[in-house]
């Protein structure tokens, strides 16, 4: 029996299946809330459900404010080969998800020296062109203001020499418009390589497989 549920415990926490076969680990948990402002320690048995083709917690011990009777339950990690395959595979599924959400939401970022479209806004929507400045800077007045990116888009390749403040000379471009970052999006979006997302998903798995 993987969780040997006594008579005492009926009632309490789960439905009071054993799990059989099925048990994937036990984690003690030293800071379980008992109350609003009570703490105390517990074990869990983390069993496969297939019922949701998922893992599932399931509340065994808690260790204190119990009865001088009180005992713990004995919980025996038991998944077979099956289940524990079936566990992994739903690891790495989960951290392909993750790590492809990631490398989506990094794609779309915009950066100097990327290609952007203004989208939205008051000026410059329709623009295409090379982003050559990205700078940080006030939006709004007032307390209602914010620090926001602000990008100088180029719209030829026309460069002009500019004298800076401290005396140097500097080529800029000629033809740029100043949007706010948040109205533009990136044209030149990177391909992603999901076979590499894939494999660092299988060694993220099993790493957190064998903590």
């Amino acid at each position: 029996m993987a969780i040997a549920w006594t008579e005492q415990h009926k009632g309490f926490y789960d439905s009071q299946s054993n799990w059989e076969g099925a048990v994937l680990k036990v984690v003690h948990d030293q800071s379980y809330r008992i109350m609003s402002d009570v703490w105390g320690s517990a074990d869990w048995a983390i069993v496969w459900d297939e019922a949701t083709s998922s893992p599932k917690h399931v509340l065994v011990n808690v260790y204190d404010m119990n009865g001088p009777d009180w005992k713990p339950i004995q919980i025996t990690v038991d998944a077979t080969d099956e289940i524990r395959e079936k566990y992994k595979q739903w690891k790495i599924n989960l951290e392909f998800k993750d790590l492809l959400e990631k490398a989506e939401t990094a794609a779309q970022q915009i950066e100097k020296g990327c290609i952007a479209e203004v989208v939205r806004g008051k000026s410059g929507k329709g623009t295409v062109g090379k982003v050559v400045v990205q700078m940080v800077a006030t939006y709004g007045m007032g307390y209602r203001s914010s620090s926001e990116y602000k990008l100088a888009i180029a719209t030829s390749d026309v460069k002009v020499k500019k004298a800076l403040r401290n005396g140097k000379v500097a080529e800029v471009y000629q033809d740029v418009v100043w949007v706010w970052a948040r109205n533009c999006q990136r044209v030149d979006v990177p391909q992603i390589d999901r076979q590499a997302l894939l494999q660092a998903a299988q060694e993220r798995a099993v790493r957190s497989i064998a903590a």
